[in-house]
């Protein structure tokens, strides 16, 4: 294997794994009221389908490029408590995927790692279109990426360019409940 073969089997495999951490964070869910004061009461009368809620397509695509593209990693978190977004303790301690949510119909968003950032709702019409569409705007030279090497739940991916970030959507199939998209930044590097 040359040694750029490496390199990008190595950057597929560090999205792979941090595909299905996002993934397993959506997957689990969290935990209401792990806390205590003011944010804990409110978060514990949120309603479940407002932890990953129903969000249309152009809040999705919007929250996204908010959070994810226009923000700088470590103003992340600041700026998700700027608009009303609180943490969301996270079922297992382990979990390494910070979620914060809002008690209203934005989607869930995802923070893990040094960059990584990921939205979440149920699915809805029009999401992978508007995907497609964000992703061709603001990401003219992305090309495609097998989505069968990043998981078994990756619905499409994109490098952004070489050397850049992944793109990527999941999809969670959930017998009885509705299935969720995710849309993600993961880095390479």
């Amino acid at each position: 294997m040359t040694r750029a073969a490496a390199i990008r089997h190595g950057r597929a495999d560090r999205a792979a794994a941090v595909a299905a951490l996002m993934a397993a964070g959506v997957l689990a869910g969290c935990a209401p009221g792990a806390g205590q004061g003011p944010e804990a009461i409110e978060l514990a009368n949120i309603a479940e389908p407002n932890i990953v809620p129903k969000s249309s397509p152009a809040q999705f695509a919007r929250a996204f490029e908010r959070f994810c593209l226009d923000t700088p990693a470590e103003a992340r978190a600041e700026t998700l408590r700027a608009a009303d977004y609180v943490p969301f303790a996270p079922v297992r301690a382990s979990s390494r995927v910070r979620t914060f949510v809002v008690d209203d119909r934005r989607p869930a968003v995802m923070l893990a790692g040094e960059g990584d950032c990921a939205v979440a709702a149920e699915a809805r019409t029009g999401q992978s279109a508007r995907v497609a569409r964000l992703v061709a705007a603001r990401f003219p030279a992305a090309r495609p990426v097998e989505p069968a090497r990043l998981g078994p739940n990756v619905e499409a991916a994109w490098l952004s360019r070489s050397g850049g970030p992944v793109i990527l959507t999941l999809r969670q199939l959930r017998p009885g409940h509705p299935s969720r998209y995710t849309l993600a930044l993961v880095q390479t590097d």
